[in-house]
């Protein structure tokens, strides 16, 4: 995965880097939003990939780019696992980390989408490639 930069982006460089990202990120609503237990505290993943999550952290953290993060994954639907990684970004109360060492499997990912589209639609969780119509 290309390095992520810790700096402070505009929203119109934001928007450009999303475009670039390597990794599909699923996007979570509110009331499905899995949670990431690190020693005792409990964070809401916003969304996520194969290499990385996005939580918030409220009470804002004291973490900082670079800094090493391990816990625990946990779907609402269950499914949980460890996760490993380092921070690579921190926007107001969101931070970014890239996973090393874990990742999110694929088919949990499709897994997660494929219910998220039946009771939550929404058109930027589609993994599907599809072909044009005629």
């Amino acid at each position: 995965m290309p390095p992520i930069s810790a700096q402070s982006t505009s929203p119109a460089q934001a928007g450009a880097s999303q475009d670039r990202r390597q990794y599909y990120r699923l996007k979570f609503p509110y009331s499905e939003r899995p949670s990431m237990v690190v020693g005792a505290r409990k964070y809401e993943v916003v969304d996520c990939s194969m290499r990385g999550i996005r939580y918030i952290s409220k009470p804002t953290t004291l973490m900082k780019p670079g800094d090493s993060i391990q816990g625990l994954m946990k779907f609402r639907r269950r499914r949980e696992m460890p996760i490993r990684g380092q921070v690579v970004h921190i926007h107001h109360d969101q931070i970014g980390i890239c996973l090393q060492g874990s990742e999110i499997p694929l088919p949990t990912l499709w897994d997660e989408e494929r219910y998220l589209q039946k009771y939550f639609p929404m058109p930027e969780n589609r993994l599907a490639i599809t072909t044009p119509s005629s």
